[in-house]
């Protein structure tokens, strides 16, 4: 085998390639997209079973909608849209969620996205215990400001890729990022659930104390 065929394809290369419609090619295209797809269709679902449903299907549009992608655009943004858009349909297809917010804000930690690569070389210098609680503060943002800080941290994505994948004014990306650190570093300096319920406990002992005294 000549060494240029062993040299790892860019995705640009693989995308001229699947327009060709070179099978292996776009089954090595979802082999690098698959997880961080997952990831992101979790981040609306929040689902497992849905997630893997939407990342299905949305492979098939991909596929179907080769022939639309441009040599310009970044092969990984133009998917990852119609993901996102898959995604959204499927939540306009449930029950009662027809006005669902991407703003809606979804506590439960997602296992996914504890276990995201981490590219930001701060979150790199952290502990794992430190990134645990980063990850743990990520999923209780609103939808649109996690799916931002996911897309900027942790894909590397620029702040007008992710203003193409989410389809809104790079303007609305740089206040939305703003707000996301902004809310993340207060649930971050939060004390600790336990620590909360003890000092409240010990406030409401000494009130008590102050009223038998009084």
């Amino acid at each position: 085998m000549a060494p240029e065929a062993m040299l790892e394809r860019t995705d640009a290369e693989l995308m001229a390639r699947i327009q060709e419609d070179d099978e292996p090619a776009f089954t090595e295209l979802v082999g690098r997209y698959q997880r961080r797809f997952y990831r992101l269709a979790y981040g609306y679902l929040r689902d497992h079973e849905e997630s893997l449903d939407a990342v299905q299907e949305a492979f098939i549009k991909i596929y179907r909608a080769r022939r639309t992608w441009e040599p310009r655009a970044n092969p990984f943004t133009w998917a990852y849209r119609i993901v996102a858009n898959q995604c959204v349909d499927m939540l306009r297809k449930r029950k009662g969620t027809a006005a669902t917010s991407l703003d809606d804000e979804d506590a439960p930690e997602s296992r996914t996205l504890a276990d995201a690569k981490v590219v930001d070389p701060i979150l790199l210098e952290i502990s794992r215990e430190e990134r645990r609680k980063v990850m743990e503060a990520i999923v209780q943002l609103p939808r649109r400001q996690r799916e931002i800080i996911m897309l900027r941290h942790y894909e590397d994505l620029s702040l007008q890729e992710i203003a193409d994948v989410q389809g809104c004014a790079l303007g609305t990306v740089k206040s939305s990022l703003h707000r996301a650190i902004a809310s993340l570093k207060g649930l971050l300096e939060r004390p600790p659930a336990d620590d909360r319920d003890a000092s409240e406990g010990t406030e409401g002992t000494g009130e008590t104390r102050r009223r038998e005294r009084a």
